[in-house]
Order: C-alpha cells, then structure tokens, then sequence
C-alpha cells in the first residue's frame, strides 16, 4: 500500500501540471490535454506486456524492473521539458504505462497474500493509498515546479525520488510460490475461462465502472466550469471531493463484502452511479455536480473493488498472468476510451447526452450479476441434488 501510495503519485501529477505544460509546448492549443491522454493510452497499451513481464520474471523481480524503468523515465520526461519538445514529453508520459500497468498487479498481489475471504479487505486496503497519492502527488508536482530554471522540470525529477523509495518497500515483498503441481497443471484457453458466468460479472462490472466514472468526471469540469460558469474553485473542490469518494470507501467496504455479499455490493455499486445519473439528470446546479460526483466515486469504489475480488474464482493459479493481463488491458482501454471521447461528447452532444449514454452499460453491469447469480444457484442445487442421490444410493 505505501509502495503504490508512492507509485500512485504520477497520475495526480500528470492530471496537475499535463495541461499546463501540454499549453505552453504544444503546436496548437487543442493538443494540450494530449499528455494527460498519453498516460491512460499508454497503461491500456503496456497491460499485457506488463503482465507477460510479471510471469516471466516472478512479481518481486518484474516490480522491481517496472519501478527502475519508471525512474529512468522521469529523467526522460525532465529533459523532454528541459528542451521544449512536446512530442517527446508526450512519447515520455506514454512510457510511464509500463509502470502504471505494472503496479495495477499490486492487488492481486495483495489477494495472493491473504485467506481467499480476505481478498476484498485487501484490495480494499491497497486502495487508501489513492487517498494519499491524490494528496502527495499535486504537492510534490508543486514544490518541484519552480526548482529549476525551467518550469517543472523539478516535478519529475521528484516522481523520480518517490519511485526510488517505493523500491523499499516493495523489498519487503515476499513472493508466493505455487505448490508444483500447480504449476505444472494444464492452462485453458482464454476462450474457455471467459466464458464463466463469474468471469464475465468481473471483467464486465470492473470495466463499467471505470469506463462510467472515467467519462462523466473528465466532462465534468467542462460542464461545470465552460457550459454552467461555474469558477476553478468550485470545479477543483467537486473533483477533489469525486476522488476522496473513490477511495475513502475502502476503510469498509471489504468489510460489507464479507457482511452482504459479492453480488450485492455489486449491486449497490451499480444502483449509486444510477442514482448519481438521476441527480445529473434533476438539474446542473453546484448541489447537483458535487452529489452526483460523490456517488460516482462510491459506485465506482463498490464495483471495482468487488469485481477484482471475485475474479480470483474465474481461473487456476497457473492461468492467473494471463487472465488478470486481459482483465487489466480491456478494463483500462475501455476507461481510455471514455477518456478521449467524453470531450468530443459533452461539446456535440450535450450533458444529459452524456449521462443517457453510461444506462445501458449499467444495466448491462446488473445483467451479467444477475446471470451469474442464477449460475451459481443452479451449480449449488445440483451439488445438493447429486449429494442427496449419492446418500440414498449407500442406503
């Protein structure tokens, strides 16, 4: 958690400063949230040669190589501000995916470590440091901007110093390794694991969930700040309070995981950001923006956090790289998606537009649980029914 507290840092910098040095090095005005795009493409764009990495080197070792070159890069990024080119600082944000992909592995990481019961509350624990990366991240983008000469070059050389302590605590990571007839066991084929009920209730409810908030909060501050006339200030504070949404429900929602039920907090995930729909829908005055902003960090919470701890169940510990790879790269190029078009989107078509567009995902989301759920039944009233046979056959 302190590890990727440190790590977790790059995004809020790059969101802080990608703009603001995207403005003052692009050709053209319109280019100049380009960096802060580069970043969720190149995360999509290095998932699975991240995880391929993982598996061939072992999780210590790949995190390790994944920090080294995430330091190297920052020095990259610092030059590229240093002589003015955008293109490369835009090729240099991009390379940052292979950390950011890597780190993703933290929580599977974390489940590893713990009794399979367990696997929400640490997802859930490795979450809080979102809390503290949102904080750190725009404080050290700060205090490193005026460092040097030219303007945020010091920023980057201090993701540099917080990758370099993250190595140690990532060295009191102790690797779990499989017993040998696990690894020795036959992999299936993507296509059969992903055609699990339970597979499919992950990968779809992570990947509505991020796709969701992705889109309406990167049309939020345009919304709020260029079509409603809302200041910086009130803007900033509803994006702020969106993200403490995100992560400060971590504190328990392992805990109602455990007390409820996957499927229902599930469930609850998906009824928040429905809600969080309805209130953009009542009206676009500040009330609206912050409540519906807050519940979409909830919602979000409630269904990433759930959906990654019932992916575990879904494959075989030898077919983990592999299906936690592709989990990651359709999650992530999805949320990239949503990124770049929630621009084009709130300017052609408008903020109700918007939000009509994420119901169908939702309740697509609702669906694929449902269909799971009902699986499940099945499979355990058979279980019982063959039991029941077995037993009057001994009588």
């Amino acid at each position: 958690m302190l590890a990727q507290a440190l790590i977790g840092s790059i995004g809020p910098i790059i969101v802080f400063v990608g703009g603001f040095i995207g403005l003052k090095l692009a050709p053209s005005a319109v280019l100049a949230t380009l960096p802060v795009a580069s970043m969720v493409v190149g995360i999509a764009l290095f998932m699975m040669p991240a995880t391929k990495m993982l598996a061939k080197l072992g999780r210590k070792a790949g995190f390790f190589t994944a920090i080294i070159l995430g330091i190297a890069n920052s020095l990259f990024c610092a030059f590229a501000i240093y002589i003015e080119n955008f293109w490369l600082f835009c090729s240099a944000i991009l390379l940052y995916g292979i950390t950011l992909a890597t780190v993703q592995q933290f929580r599977f990481a974390a489940m590893e470590s713990v009794a399979p019961e367990k696997g929400g509350s640490a997802v859930s624990v490795l979450l809080l440091a979102g809390l503290i990366a949102a904080f750190l991240g725009p404080e050290i983008a700060f205090a490193g901007k005026d460092f040097f000469a030219i303007e945020f070059v010091g920023s980057f050389l201090g993701i540099a110093v917080l990758l370099s302590l993250s190595l140690i605590f990532v060295s009191f990571y102790q690797q779990i390794e499989m017993p040998h007839s696990e690894q020795v066991s036959e992999s299936r084929p993507l296509s059969v694991i992903a055609k699990q009920p339970i597979f499919l209730a992950s990968i779809i409810c992570a990947t509505v969930g991020f796709s969701v908030m992705s889109f309406v909060m990167t049309a939020t501050p345009i919304s709020m700040h260029v079509h409603s006339g809302f200041d910086m200030a009130a803007t900033k504070w509803v994006i702020q309070s969106h993200i403490i949404a995100m992560y400060l429900p971590s504190f328990f929602t392992g805990n109602l995981i455990r007390r409820f039920g996957q499927s229902t907090i599930l469930y609850c995930g998906i009824i928040a950001l429905l809600i969080c729909i309805a209130i953009g829908f009542a009206g676009q005055q500040y009330v609206h923006y912050w409540f519906a902003l807050v519940l979409l960090g909830i919602g979000w919470n409630f269904m990433f956090v759930t959906a990654t701890a019932i992916l575990p169940a879904s494959y075989r510990p030898e077919e983990k790289f592999k299906v936690q790879g592709f989990n990651d790269t359709v999650m992530f190029s999805c949320q990239a998606l949503a990124s770049l078009s929630a621009g084009w989107v709130i300017n052609t078509l408008g903020w109700n537009m918007l939000l009509v567009i994420c119901i169908p995902l939702l309740l697509t989301s609702a669906f694929m649980v449902l269909t799971w759920q009902r699986t499940s039944r099945v499979k355990t009233s058979s279980s019982i029914e063959s039991n029941n046979n077995n037993l009057n056959v001994k009588d």
